[in-house]
């Protein structure tokens, strides 16, 4: 059987192992990153007391986390979240949330919410990566809202020498693995630091979305299936269209 490599934890990487084991794929998890808490751990919770948001926005499934850890008694605002994982963290929570179709990252929501809502002179809350993108927020800003992006976590690359990837590592370089599917930009720096040139690999490159798509390309790889949606499904769509090779 041939190998997928994904650069996640193994508990993100189980959902996948059904819908690539379909196309011969045995899934590997290879955690590329990991999270640690943001420099002011409190600045979170310190925005959500202070409150007087009309939307909270949360691209991704461990800024949904970080909300529900944060959030105490205080009433939250109206919540509009990127994709199911991050819709679901959200349920999980017992956090109510907008998920607009056809979104796919930070951009693409703030584009939505431009759409249904007027923000000038509203504020609006972004709990996000200490190291995100800024698109969203400077669209947001752009349109007249007062946004409030608050660090709610880091991400970091995990070191070389860590245990759990030595195997992953070893399937990439060798070329025994089929498919790397990469979940965010931040993983693809990881990998970069890990591996030099990603274009060098013997190893097809797909990617959870756009956003980290482009990462991909930024980082030398030519050729990136994208996922149309962020689930196991919409990811194993891309991976067909590309493996196996045609020539």
């Amino acid at each position: 059987m041939a190998y997928a490599v994904l650069t996640r934890d193994p508990e993100a990487c189980s959902a996948y192992a059904e819908a690539l084991g379909r196309l011969g794929l045995e899934v590997v998890a290879m955690p590329v990153t990991r999270t640690v808490p943001p420099p002011d751990e409190a600045a979170l919770g310190r925005a959500l007391d202070a409150g007087g948001y009309a939307v909270i926005l949360v691209a991704s499934a461990r800024a949904a986390q970080a909300l529900a850890r944060a959030r105490g008694h205080a009433p939250l605002a109206e919540v509009w979240a990127v994709g199911p994982a991050t819709a679901a963290a959200l349920h999980a929570a017992g956090i109510p949330a907008i998920q607009p179709a056809a979104v796919h990252d930070a951009s693409t929501l703030a584009v939505a919410l431009l759409g249904e809502r007027d923000l000038v002179g509203k504020k609006v809350l972004v709990p996000r990566a200490a190291e995100g993108r800024d698109e969203a927020i400077t669209m947001l800003r752009a349109a007249g809202a007062l946004v409030d992006d608050i660090a709610a976590y880091r991400t970091v690359a995990v070191a070389a020498d860590d245990a759990e990837l030595a195997m992953p590592l070893s399937l990439l370089v060798t070329g025994q693995a089929a498919v790397c599917a990469v979940f965010a930009p931040s993983q693809v720096t990881a990998l970069h630091g890990l591996l030099g040139s990603l274009a060098e690999l013997p190893t097809l490159f797909v990617a959870i979305g756009e956003t980290t798509a482009a990462a991909l390309h930024a980082a030398g790889v030519t050729e990136v299936g994208v996922a149309d949606r962020p689930t196991p499904e919409g990811l194993a769509n891309a991976v067909a269209a590309v493996y196996p090779p045609t020539s």
